[in-house]
């Protein structure tokens, strides 16, 4: 049992070569050859993470010292032939007791198992709160002991530092030297964090240092003129300000978000270009399309975020051309500058896709919450926005280097992922990384309980019934977490929460810094938190004995996502590890969602029907309206991914 489990667990994950995009009948075959490979990871190897487990209590009775020549033996397995299978159960043994001595846990056995599976080159599906920080360290430590360099990756930096503080006595003890990347982290700093054994660092900061890199380096450096440059010692002119030493192998937390959602948008390193005419220009578009009227001069498609400008608007457009400089004035450039506007004030929203703080406009990430620090919209969008808001606009920017997600991580020689939820998009997993994803249960039955889902007329009507059942477990002494889906959502209901007393906080995309010190107290008896969606990632909220008596946490949605696997990421902060907990959705026909997404007949039935006909209706729609926005959002990424292969082709081609 144990060598099947490891025959089939072997050399799953394998980097994926930088070919020509696959189409037609080919997509079908690797979506195929994906499930046929996911059957073939059914079969948990429970026996190997046991005997793991029980190698790992042996060593319990070591000495110190005993114990660091028993490390010393498994990194030096690990240097010699990393794959082999007792090569990698020593190692797992070894970090297991590691941990124990220095951080004071016991990885439990499905832990191992996705260990095991990270060490496979897999997608380990992990449910929330079953310690994914912990059960990295495993497949770190043998990667690390490799001396080669591992990248540990999650979604923020906030979450990197806490994860490689958490970890380091671990990592420390088995001889393996740990770095962090943040923000703030100064070039030298950041060569030493990714000269480490181990490197803790958000994908933004992996990707943007990889494209920094790309500009500080030689576009195709040849083997004599490296040599050159050593003997000479001129290779300083852009060696020293390289900090990456290449993508050898990398394990991404919460990888549906790093790998899918953060996919929909490319990477781009953009260099400040001149004003010009752009800024002039764009005032007087703004100033027109303030006065134009959908249906009339323009139609906007919110599904598909487009904007078309009618007859009436292409005429209206040809009157005001000798107002706009010259460069814009003719109708194609000022056509271009009229979209910008419109798609400026009427798709992008203050409080959704954007806030503003400190006079800059700051873009939201809509799959997390969380704000995009140095993201600017390109083609004069971001400058667009901010003329709407009545800021000054910044100089526009050019393209000086760009990846997909999907390009850059396929560059890993050795590539693995976790995360609550990955389930549902195992098909682009497989066929853009090659990663399988493996299902791991839960170490504890889940106690979380999910109520049927309450529909609404009006938005207004289920924030205040989502608002008043917020404070009937805030009496009860539950603890609530109320989810929102924008900035501009938390906001209100936070308004509504004021007015009836109950005291809460909030968590959203302007409030970020106060992250850690709200969700320490969201698990507190009756603690209410408002919350977008960045409350879903990488942090456990833990109840308080008081709170776990009342019924455990509460998470109350106000909103369907464009995805399930998103709902379910909420839902996920509720019944962890086997506490008791309570799931409510509160949904509306105004929400984004069904009115973006929904088939109007759907639409129509859901306001014209009532009772038990109405609920069954409003169920179909929700189901149609999701299954359709994340079609939508597979084929963006698709785009994307496709774009940037044929991109890095041409490139390839024409440096020949």
């Amino acid at each position: 049992m144990l060598a099947t489990g490891t025959r089939l667990w072997r050399g799953l994950g394998r980097p994926l070569a930088r070919t020509a995009p696959t189409k037609g009948l080919d997509v079908l075959g690797e979506r195929l050859l994906g499930r046929l490979r996911q059957r073939h990871l059914r079969g948990l190897p429970w026996a190997r993470a046991r005997a793991i487990i029980a190698a790992a209590q042996g060593l319990a009775s070591h000495s110190e010292a005993a114990f660091d020549e028993r490390i010393q033996a498994a990194r030096a397995m690990a240097m010699m032939r990393r794959d082999d299978a007792e090569t990698v159960d020593l190692a797992f043994a070894v970090a297991y007791e590691a941990i124990r001595r220095e951080i004071g846990l016991k990885l439990h056995e499905e832990q191992v198992l996705g260990a095991l599976a990270l060490a496979s080159g897999c997608c380990a599906e992990l449910a929330t709160g079953e310690g994914k920080t912990v059960t990295a360290i495993l497949p770190a430590a043998l990667e690390g002991w490799t001396g080669r360099g591992v990248h540990v990756i999650t979604v923020n930096d906030y979450l990197a530092r806490r994860d490689a503080q958490t970890t380091s006595p671990a990592y420390h003890r088995l001889g393996i030297s740990v770095g962090v990347v943040q923000e703030s982290t100064t070039p030298d700093g950041r060569i030493k964090a990714y000269a480490a054994d181990v490197t803790y660092a958000s994908d933004k900061q992996v990707i943007f240092d990889h494209l920094r890199d790309r500009l500080a380096a030689p576009a195709s450096p040849r083997l004599s003129g490296l040599l050159l440059d050593g003997l000479l010692g001129t290779g300083g002119q852009w060696a020293g300000r390289v900090v990456q030493r290449g993508q050898n192998a990398a394990i991404i937390d919460e990888a549906d978000s790093v790998l899918i959602d953060e996919a929909v948008t490319p990477a781009i390193i953009s260099l400040p270009g001149e004003a010009g005419e752009l800024t002039a220009g764009l005032r007087i578009a703004s100033a027109i399309a303030a006065s134009w009227q959908e249906g009339r001069e323009y139609v906007s498609d919110q599904r598909l975020r487009t904007i078309t400008l009618t007859p009436e608007g292409h005429a209206s457009l040809a009157e005001h051309a000798s107002d706009l400089p010259p460069f814009w004035a003719g109708p194609r450039r000022s056509e271009e500058l009229l979209v910008q506007a419109l798609t400026a004030r009427v798709l992008h929203r203050l409080g959704e896709d954007y806030v503003v703080t400190d006079g800059k406009v700051m873009i939201v990430d809509r799959s997390t919450g969380r704000i995009l620090p140095g993201r600017q919209w390109q083609l004069g969008l971001h400058q667009a926005v901010e003329v709407k808001e009545g800021l000054e606009p910044t100089a526009p920017t050019h393209v000086a280097a760009r990846s997909s997600y999907q390009g850059f991580f396929q560059r890993y020689a050795r590539l693995a992922g976790m995360s609550g939820t990955a389930r549902e998009v195992a098909d682009e997993l497989w066929r853009w990384y090659r990663l399988p994803v493996v299902a791991v249960p839960t170490h504890k039955p889940v106690a979380r309980r999910v109520t049927p889902d309450r529909f609404f007329a009006t938005q207004a009507e289920k924030l205040e019934a989502a608002a008043s059942r917020a404070a009937e477990h805030h009496r009860a002494g539950r603890p609530v977490l109320l989810g929102a889906w924008s900035v501009t959502t938390s906001e209100s209901v936070s308004d509504l929460l004021t007015r009836a007393g109950v005291d809460h906080r909030v968590l959203n995309a302007v409030r970020e810094d106060e992250e850690a010190a709200i969700v320490e107290r969201a698990g507190d008896e009756g603690a209410v938190t408002v919350a977008t969606n960045m409350a879903g990632r990488g942090t456990d909220i833990r109840l308080s004995a008081k709170a776990r008596d009342a019924g455990g946490l509460v998470v109350i949605a106000t909103e369907r996502h464009d995805e399930a696997r998103v709902d379910r990421q909420l839902a996920g902060r509720a019944g962890r590890q086997g506490d008791p907990g309570v799931v409510e959705v509160f949904a509306s026909l105004e929400d984004r969602l069904v009115t973006q997404n929904g088939l109007s007949p759907l639409r129509w039935l859901a306001r014209h029907t009532r009772g038990s006909i109405r609920t069954l209706v409003c169920r179909v729609l929700w189901w149609q309206s999701q299954a359709a926005a994340t079609r939508k959002w597979a084929t963006i990424r698709d785009q994307v991914a496709q774009a940037d292969a044929w991109l890095s082709m041409a490139m390839h081609d024409t440096s020949r």
